[in-house]
């Protein structure tokens, strides 16, 4: 009975402890609707109880209801829209802010993440709304023209080509590509990374923004930021893609009776002779032929969502680019895949990852080479050669040569490929260029990061995370039997292929900390780093002797493994180490939000593979300061105009491993010969010194002075930074210096050079609305003053490009990096029709004491223009960028070939005759030809500006897709690269052989496509 009775006083007891506590947390109705700034009704917006995992989403009316204790706080969130936060009631209305000012008021930076307006550096942002929609394949063309001081370089506009960075000028000898670092992994390639899976992108371009990172930010320093889930219900998003691209600008050749003319005029041919080896009818422009409309689609599923403990973001990406070269030998697919999530496991303990998974495949066609490029052929090849011989008998040469058993290419249909009997040199018909091997590209690249973050105590949070990247390259390419004229044949197949492995990890442990006394704000970080990354490869070739190197000309036989017993064989194949091992720390402070300081100091040390061992450490200081002087009490009269400015000043010293590779410091012996060193026939092998050693080799080592301003202004809708920047860069690799008297061998590369960078960048941007029409201007403006200030005494110039057998780009003291040397065109001789050129040395002869600086290709200045409209659904896009100031040599004839085909506005329109005497080109046939191609005759003005996209969209009305589930939904017709404003002649004014020393030579790159676009994109 006793027992009964307590059984019955504790249950009550419970049930009493119970109803004081339902007491205590008295649930209510909450109900309300969730709208955005038209009042559109928003779906599917998450509505939580703060601290708690009760909570609703909004339906297809935007309307919300549950219960909540009383005196709760709803957190209203929804992707790409400011998180808002409510006191629970009735009949609420929450009216959700795009994000667009909470992005603009963070940055993020190196280990960490700044308010925009504590920032004291040279810091520019590309958000996400830059790249969405666009036709971009590489984040990196994403930069161009919206952010200044930032160059794009684009050796190559092929499917798959990547172009190369430049952040402030060209600082080296050897490369100037900046560090990217993706989610705090850094990767030396980020083609790999889908423009639609990033949420931002920060430039560091000062010395004090980039010094965190130490001897890689010597050239700046390029975050990436992946796309994160938010809390809320499970968002699906799919968008898609389809554009149609051709050929962007068409230079004009001479036509059939053009030639005819040109090459009777100059002796290169009798007309007799043309007549007779011409049908009178064909009339080819080999840029129809080479060139087709082609297509390129783009596929993105994307899933989404989150809760107040964690989020995740799934994304697959298919992207099948068909190049506009004829047929599908110029193809780029890839597939690529994002996988970010992160998970609070306790409050003190949140940990996450992020994972980007690549594969691709990509085919390309030969460009920039003036020994054998299709690019090229299409502009050298005469018209009075078909495309094929259709319906016709074969001309004799043609004929000749299948009688002779030459390999003669056909199409589809059988039909052979036209062969020219007038212009025989390296480049030939662009359809046997392209057919006469069989190039196949492969690679995966899977790279990320583990993360956790430990906050011990408030304001103290320690991070670790593991990066990683693991890479695989396949490379196979079949060399098969072809005639292409009288000197370009090959008569059996070979076969060569590589493949090859990458790995690199980085495990990094850093500790910020933040702490508030008063007015005064403290923050501090501390952390170490260690990197490592293995490469190796192995490479194997079948050469024919006398017959095909393979047991069979069949697909099927392409591989190494079917090589037959008469080839030539080798294989290669090594594994290379490097590592690297850092320290770093950073002490920031503010004062009521108006006085601001910040220092960081890293500490690199190299393994033995780039710097001896005294050397190998390096040492990267940064100090910065800004004034708000807007928070000034002096300052109040003008705040309600100008609503902030703050000025910034910042100093900084980064380092440099472009150049460092390769033990190049060491003292290496080479095997140099047999020597008798015995009696009888026994001889010994010798060795020599190859190089002479350099232990005092060090980093390279960049040092930057900036000074900026920011203002907003007319309630922020105007904003303004102006910024200047000094940076010289020092201690520069250089090669082939002059020894004193040693003997043996050849110098080490020592630190002997020094580049300077300096202009000025300017970003202005307006936004605002009348009612229900928005609209905002944003536009950039970088100048650059780029010098050699100093370079080894013993060394006159480095060379650099090469066009044939002439060297056309030079680095020397006093001269812009790798600028045009040649002679200095002075005219025609109206008597003869020759060209002439300066004497400059006065020797009474043209020779090497007349060559001089005839151009260069580094810009006077960059810009960029971005307008945007809205209204009711309705938007528009219009951006453009360009470069005014840049030179573009032109190296695509070559004057040892006088049959090759001209460009009309070159050679032809104004060429001296006897009827026209005072013309500015040459007669065919002019002596000096030579002495002209690599002249100021051939540097032309390469300014341009290009409307890279006008794109209109119309989203369609919430009402009417709430009924179909589907919260947003959106189509665009857009127009890509269309328009383009020079006064350059070639195929496209931002040609390049190479980033480096090949900037502004044009030898026949692959041209910019312009693009007709149809997208949509649908969220549920």
């Amino acid at each position: 009975m006793k027992k009964t009775v307590s059984i019955r006083s504790f249950i009550l007891f419970l049930l009493m402890i119970m109803c004081q506590t339902s007491w205590g947390q008295e649930l209510i109705n909450v109900s309300g609707s969730v709208v955005d700034n038209l009042k559109e009704p928003m779906i599917g917006v998450s509505v939580v109880e703060k601290g708690t995992s009760n909570g609703v989403v909004t339906d297809l009316n935007g309307a919300f209801k549950l219960k909540a204790h009383r005196g709760a706080t709803l957190v209203i969130s929804y992707i790409g829209f400011a998180t808002q936060e409510a006191k629970a009631a009735q009949n609420m209305e929450i009216i959700l802010q795009e994000d667009s000012k909470i992005l603009e008021d963070v940055v993020v930076v190196g280990y960490g993440i700044q308010k925009k307006s504590s920032v004291t550096g040279a810091i520019s942002q590309v958000k996400s709304e830059d790249l969405e929609h666009r036709t971009i394949t590489d984040a990196k063309q994403a930069l161009q023209g919206k952010t200044a001081g930032v160059q794009i370089v684009s050796a190559s506009a092929a499917p798959g080509a990547s172009p190369t960075v430049r952040i402030r000028g060209f600082s080296s000898n050897v490369s100037s590509e900046p560090l990217y670092v993706v989610d705090g992994v850094r990767l030396s390639n980020i083609s790999g990374i889908d423009p639609n899976d990033i949420a931002s992108m920060e430039i560091l371009k000062d010395a004090a923004s980039a010094a965190i990172y130490g001897a890689e930010a010597g050239n700046g320093v390029v975050l990436i930021t992946t796309k994160k889930g938010t809390a809320g219900e499970g968002r699906i998003s799919y968008s898609f893609q389809y554009a149609g691209q051709s050929l962007a600008r068409v230079p004009e050749m001479l036509n059939a009776t053009e030639y005819i003319q040109y090459m009777t005029e100059g002796s290169t041919f009798t007309r007799d002779y043309l007549i007779a080896n011409w049908d009178g009818k064909t009339d080819t422009k080999w840029t129809d032929v080479a060139f087709e409309n082609s297509k390129m689609r783009k596929h993105n599923l994307a899933f989404t969502g989150g809760s107040d403990r964690g989020n995740y973001y799934l994304s697959l990406t298919y992207l099948n680019n068909d190049g506009i070269v004829t047929g599908n030998s110029d193809t780029y697919q890839r597939l690529t895949a994002t996988i970010n999530s992160e998970y609070m496991i306790k409050k003190w303990l949140k940990v996450g990852t992020t994972n980007q998974i690549e594969k691709y495949n990509v085919r390309q066609v030969s460009s920039n080479n003036e020994y054998g490029s299709l690019l090229t052929s299409v502009m050298m090849l005469d018209p009075l050669t078909p495309e094929t011989y259709v319906g016709r008998p074969l001309p004799f040469h043609v004929q000749h040569a299948l009688d002779t058993k030459k390999h003669l290419l056909t199409d589809a249909n059988g039909n052979y490929y036209g062969i020219s009997n007038f212009y025989a040199g390296e480049q030939y018909n662009p359809l046997i260029m392209r057919d006469n091997n069989l190039s196949r590209n492969s690679g995966f690249a899977i790279n990320g990061s583990f993360y956790a973050d430990f906050t011990p105590i408030k304001g103290l949070t320690f991070t670790s995370r593991f990066g990683y990247r693991l890479g695989g390259t396949r490379s196979s390419t079949t060399n098969l039997p072809f005639y292409g004229n009288g000197v370009q044949s090959r008569d059996y197949v070979g076969q060569s292929s590589q493949s090859s492995t990458s790995i690199y990890y980085q495990w990094e442990n850093f500790a910020n900390y933040m702490k508030q006394f008063g007015k005064h704000n403290v923050n501090a970080m501390l952390g170490m780093s260690y990197q490592e990354s293995t490469y190796d490869y192995v490479q194997g070739e079948l050469a024919p002797n006398g017959e095909h190197a393979l047991l069979k000309n069949d697909p099927l036989f392409y591989y190494l493994h079917y090589g037959s017993a008469s080839a030539t064989k080798s294989v290669d194949g090594e594994k290379t180490r490097t590592a690297k091992l850092s320290y770093f720390g950073r002490l920031g402070y503010n004062y009521a939000g108006r006085y601001y300081a910040q220092f960081s100091l890293r500490a690199d040390a190299a393994d033995l593979a780039l710097l001896p061992k005294n050397t190998r450490w390096g040492y990267f200081p940064a100090a910065s300061l800004g004034w708000t002087l807007s928070e000034e009490n002096f300052f109040a009269p003008l705040r309600k105009t100008v609503n902030s400015l703050k000025l910034r000043v910042s100093w900084g010293q980064n380092g440099s491993l472009s150049a460092l590779s390769g033990y190049a410091y060491s003292t290496d012996m080479v095997q140099s010969g047999f020597y008798p060193f015995t009696s009888g026939i026994k001889y010994v092998r010798g060795v020599s010194p190859s190089t002479m050693g350099n232990e005092d080799l060090k980093w390279e080592t960049s040092e930057q002075t900036n000074i900026g301003l920011d203002t907003y202004l007319f309630n922020s809708r105007l904003s303004l930074s102006v910024d200047y920047f000094n940076k010289k860069t020092k201690d520069l690799l250089i090669w082939n210096t002059t020894p004193s008297l040693e003997i043996g061998g050849k110098t080490s590369p020592i630190n002997a050079g020094n580049v300077s960078n300096k202009g000025v960048e300017f970003e202005v941007g307006w936004r605002d609305h009348i009612k229900d029409f928005t609209y905002g201007i944003r536009a950039n403006l970088a100048t650059i003053s780029n010098k050699v200030t100093y370079i080894d005494p013993s060394i006159t110039r480095l060379a650099g490009s090469t066009f044939h057998t002439y060297t056309v780009t030079y680095f020397e003291q006093g001269y812009p990096v790798y600028y045009f040397r040649g002679y200095k065109f002075a005219g025609i001789d109206p008597n003869t029709g020759n060209p002439t050129f300066e004497d400059l040395d006065n020797s009474g002869d043209i020779g090497d004491g007349d060559l001089t600086y005839i151009g260069d290709a580094i810009p006077d200045f960059t810009y960029g223009l971005t307008l945007t409209a809205a209204y009711k659904g309705f938007d528009l896009t219009v951006f453009g960028s360009g470069s005014q100031g840049n030179d573009i040599f032109n190296c695509i004839n070559r004057p040892d070939y006088a049959a090759a085909n001209k460009q009309k506005a070159l050679f032809y329109t104004d060429r001296w005759t006897p009827q026209n005497t005072h013309a500015t080109q040459p007669r065919a046939g002019a002596s000096d030809m030579d002495k002209y191609a690599c002249s100021s005759a051939m540097v032309f003005n390469g300014s341009y500006f290009k409307i890279k996209q006008i794109q209109l969209g119309y989203t369609l009305p919430k009402k009417l897709t709430a009924k179909v589930a589907v919260s947003n939904a959106r189509i665009y017709l857009s127009l890509d690269d269309f328009f383009t404003f020079t006064k350059y002649k070639g195929f496209d004014p931002e040609a390049s052989s190479n980033a480096t020393s090949g900037m502004g030579i044009d030898k026949g790159a692959y041209p910019m496509s312009k693009k007709v676009v149809l997208g949509f994109n649908i969220d549920f």
